[in-house]
């Protein structure tokens, strides 16, 4: 089976390496930084076999490898200050009515673009298609600055539909660096809440503030999830950040084969036997 590589940013493909016919709830994958296409492509088939459901990428792309990072720098620290930003007003968007009715969203996100500033056309991608399936549950996994893009998607659509708008949606974090989320997101205001899932001497995840207040030693304002300590080889400021370390590693897994209704247990056959599906499907993928 081909799978198919993204080049544009904000492109979105659809990866079903199972083939499975479930889609409900839909599910988004969201890459971070310094991802080139096929990484992209490769993470999110690995992700469609662990959780046995078709998993749609939606691609942030990378202005490339060695003197591409500052500008993809630049990106994040633009997605950062406008997640910061959107925090402000998220208080006076709880239980507001939806700006745009059901009916009028197609016509609404033709001209999206115009009416919101939006630095990352992965952003805006995110944005349409949980606004086009917004009456159905749908799953984001975010990775690294995937999260910026993530969080401020869900800001949009908050702003747009009010805090009844994220009652379907729930975010998986991963090495998350976003300092805020929309407060209709979290369950005990009616949304679908989020879950982190972070290397605790990971540097990026220390760039949200309250893994970094945690590390210090105040810990009442960590979101639930899986924070551990790596213990292996370069232990101390750093560890694993790849998106599928990660995976192989933190509770995620369990924790989204569970809201799925699959068995949250598994052994390392069942990883090593999904990898070689993928490793099979993409080795007759060009690119």
């Amino acid at each position: 089976m081909k799978v198919k590589i993204p080049s544009a940013g904000g492109e979105v493909n659809v990866y079903n390496l199972t083939g499975s016919t479930v889609t409900t709830p839909r599910v988004y994958f969201v890459n971070g930084i310094q991802v080139v296409g096929r990484e992209h492509a490769r993470t999110a088939a690995y992700l469609s076999v662990l959780i046995e459901r078709p998993v749609w990428g939606v691609f942030n792309k990378t202005a490339g490898k060695g003197y591409g990072l500052p500008i993809d720098l630049g990106q994040c620290v633009l997605d950062y200050a406008e997640n910061a930003a959107a925090r402000l007003g998220s208080r006076a968007n709880l239980r507001k009515p939806a700006r745009i009715p059901d009916h009028k969203i197609p016509e609404f996100l033709s001209r999206v673009d115009r009416q919101y500033t939006v630095w990352n056309n992965a952003t805006l991608a995110l944005f349409k298609e949980l606004a086009r399936n917004k009456s159905q549950r749908q799953l984001i996994i975010a990775h690294s600055q995937g999260n910026l893009i993530t969080s401020n998607a869900v800001f949009v659509m908050e702003d747009v539909f009010g805090s009844a708008g994220l009652q379907n949606i729930r975010v998986y974090s991963l090495a998350s660096p976003s300092p805020a989320w929309p407060l209709g997101l979290r369950i005990t205001n009616g949304g679908g809440g989020r879950q982190d899932n972070a290397f605790m001497n990971d540097l990026v995840s220390l760039l949200r503030p309250h893994n970094l207040a945690a590390k210090l030693g105040v810990k009442q304002f960590q979101n639930a999830g899986d924070f551990r300590t790596f213990d292996g080889a370069g232990q101390g400021l750093f560890a694993p950040h790849a998106a599928v370390a990660i995976i192989d590693t933190l509770n995620f897994l369990k924790s989204i084969r569970g809201d799925l209704g699959l068995p949250r247990e598994f052994g390392a056959d069942f990883l090593q036997k999904s990898a070689r599906i993928v490793d099979g499907a993409f080795a007759s993928t060009a690119g």
